[in-house]
């Protein structure tokens, strides 16, 4: 018997691998899209952060609040001209609602005669929310 061809099963084998591959390369370019996101987030979050920290090292130690505190939207407002908003939990975030921004300052907590500044930045349009959190110290000059 001499055959030409294909039959009918091995043409349906041949298309059920084919169709398992491509929804396996599908399944990976659906996580390298939300990969390719989560890294543009957390570059955008972090140059955020990094230039809202400038400017608070640029503020001199007597401008800062005594003792440890939470800095509230007024102080924050008051030492960087950030314009903030309040969320309905109480948190303070930047006013596209993109960034809710938490700033600590603590008196002597490292070394003497400093200020320890700690920013902590987290993005909150996302269920999966990314942070970055910075820390400067401030001397007494």
């Amino acid at each position: 018997m001499d055959q030409k061809g294909f039959t009918i099963i091995e043409v349906l084998v041949a298309i059920a691998i084919f169709a398992i591959g491509m929804l396996a390369i599908g399944a990976m370019q659906i996580g390298a899209t939300n990969a390719n996101t989560t890294a543009r987030i957390s570059t955008e979050l972090t140059a955020f952060a990094e230039d809202k920290m400038e400017k608070l090292t640029r503020v001199s130690f007597d401008d800062f609040p005594d003792g440890d505190v939470n800095l509230t939207v007024g102080q924050i407002q008051d030492l960087i001209d950030l314009p903030l908003n309040l969320s309905d939990d109480g948190r303070m975030i930047t006013e596209n609602g993109r960034f809710a921004i938490n700033c600590t300052v603590e008196e002597d907590a490292i070394i003497e005669s400093t200020k320890t500044v700690t920013l902590e930045v987290t993005e909150i349009m996302r269920t999966n929310q990314l942070t970055v959190t910075l820390q400067q110290i401030i001397p007494r000059m």
